[in-house]
C-alpha cells in the first residue's frame, strides 16, 4: 500500500520543474571575410568577428558556405573562433573549405555563441 504513495510523491517534484531558455541575440556580432583559393579544391576563408557589445563573447562557431549560381549550398565547413571575443573588440578566424568548383559566392554566419555575464569574469591568463 505504500508503493502508490511513494510513486505519487516522486512524480510531483519532477512535474513542478520548469525551465526557461532565452536565446541571446547576435545583433552585436558582425562578420567580415575574404576568400583565398588554395589550388583547385580548397578555399581558405579569412576574416574577423567584431563584438560591438559591452560583454565578452566566447564559444563562437562560424559556418562558411559556398553557393552556386542558383544560391544552393554546394560546400560547407565550420570553425571555432579561438578564445574570447572581448567587448568592443575583434577576433580573427580561419575556415578551410573543400571546394566543389561550382561556388559562385560565399557566405559566413555565426552559428552559435555565448555572451558572458558581467558577474562571470574571464580567468586570468586568457
Amino acid at each position: 500500500m505504500t508503493a502508490p504513495l511513494l510513486l505519487s510523491a516522486w512524480a510531483g517534484p519532477a512535474a513542478a520543474q520548469t525551465y526557461t531558455f532565452t536565446p541571446q541575440s547576435s545583433k552585436d556580432l558582425t562578420v567580415t571575410f575574404q576568400i583565398q583559393r588554395e589550388g583547385g579544391s580548397r578555399v581558405l576563408v579569412l576574416g574577423e568577428v567584431r563584438n560591438a557589445s559591452s560583454l565578452p563573447c566566447e564559444r563562437v562557431v562560424l559556418k562558411a558556405e559556398g553557393l552556386d549560381e542558383n544560391g544552393r549550398v554546394v560546400s560547407r565547413a565550420r570553425a571555432y573562433v579561438q578564445g574570447q571575443v572581448a567587448a568592443k573588440a575583434v577576433a580573427p578566424f580561419e575556415v578551410r573549405l573543400a571546394s566543389t568548383g561550382n561556388e559562385r559566392r560565399y557566405r559566413v554566419e555565426i552559428e552559435t555563441f555565448e555572451f558572458l555575464s558581467t558577474s562571470r569574469r574571464p580567468e586570468s591568463g586568457q
